[in-house]
C-alpha cells in the first residue's frame, strides 16, 4: 500500500494475492469503473496498477483493514509526509532577533522551523473536514494524529510532544500565539496533580451546561477546555 496522487492506494496484486478479491472480479470492477484505478499497470516501465482504497466497495475495504491493521496509521503518516513543506515565514521569524526576541543558534532555528511546519500540516488536515473524514473514518482523531506525528519524529526531526494531550495543547497554543510559543515551551512536562477546588468547580460547570451533557461529553469538554478549545466562564 502507498500514497499516490494524494490518495491512499493498494496495488492490484495485493488485492488479488491477499485474497481480498479474485482476479476476475478485479477485472470486472476495473473495466466497469466500479473502482478507481489511479494508475494502470504494465508498460515499458513495468509499473503495477494502483487502486484508490476509498473507491473499494465496503466489504473489500473491511478486508483491507483486516489484512493491514496498521494501514490507517501508515495512511496518515504518508499524508503528512506528502503534504509537509518548510514554512518560509517561520524561517524568517526565527532568524529575526526583532521578531523572535533573541538570537537563536542555527540548530534551534532549524528545530523550531520544523516544528512549525509539522504543526501547519496538522492544522491543515484539521481544517479540511472532507479529507479528515476519509483519513479517520469520522471526526478528527487526536490520538491517531499524535501517533502519526510521533512516527515521523526521527524522519522530520521535530521535537513536538508525543502524548496526545500535550500535542493537542501545543497545536492550540500555536494556533493562538503563533511562532513565539515554540520558543517559550510553556507546555513542558508537568507532574500529576490531584483535583483541586478550581478543577472541581470547572468540572461541575461543564456538567451543568445548558446542553446537559453525559459524563463522556463532560470529559471531552474538559479536554477541550484544557487544550484551549472551549471557554466556560
Amino acid at each position: 500500500m502507498e500514497y499516490y496522487g494524494n490518495m491512499w492506494c493498494i496495488s492490484a496484486r495485493e488485492l488479488v494475492d491477499g485474497g481480498i478479491v479474485s482476479q476476475s472480479n478485479y477485472q470486472k470492477m476495473a473495466s466497469r469503473g466500479r473502482i478507481d484505478v489511479v494508475r494502470r499497470g504494465g508498460g515499458a516501465s513495468g509499473q503495477y496498477a494502483l487502486v484508490a482504497v476509498d473507491s473499494l466497495p465496503r466489504d473489500y475495504r473491511a478486508k483491507v483493514e483486516e489484512l493491514y491493521p496498521n494501514a490507517k496509521l501508515t495512511h496518515l503518516v504518508c499524508w503528512v509526509r506528502s503534504n509537509y513543506e518548510i514554512d518560509q515565514s517561520a524561517m524568517a521569524f526565527f532568524h529575526s532577533r526583532e521578531q523572535a526576541g533573541l538570537d537563536l543558534p542555527p540548530e534551534k532555528i532549524k528545530e523550531y522551523v520544523v516544528n512549525a511546519s509539522v504543526l501547519n500540516c496538522c492544522i491543515r488536515l484539521y481544517e479540511r473536514a472532507a479529507t479528515a473524514q476519509k483519513m479517520f473514518g469520522g471526526k478528527y482523531n487526536w490520538d491517531e494524529m499524535a501517533a502519526s506525528i510521533k512516527a515521523l519524529q526521527m524522519e522530520l526531526g521535530h521535537t513536538l510532544p508525543a502524548s496526545t494531550l500535550r500535542f493537542r495543547k501545543k497545536v492550540n497554543e500555536y494556533k493562538r500565539e503563533g511562532y513565539g510559543c515554540l520558543i517559550s515551551g510553556k507546555f513542558g512536562n508537568q507532574s500529576a496533580r490531584k483535583v483541586d477546588w478550581k478543577t472541581e468547580r470547572l468540572i461541575l460547570s461543564l456538567a451543568v451546561l445548558p446542553t446537559k451533557p453525559y459524563n463522556t461529553t463532560t470529559h471531552e469538554n474538559y479536554l477541550s477546555f484544557v487544550c484551549g478549545e472551549l471557554d466556560v466562564y
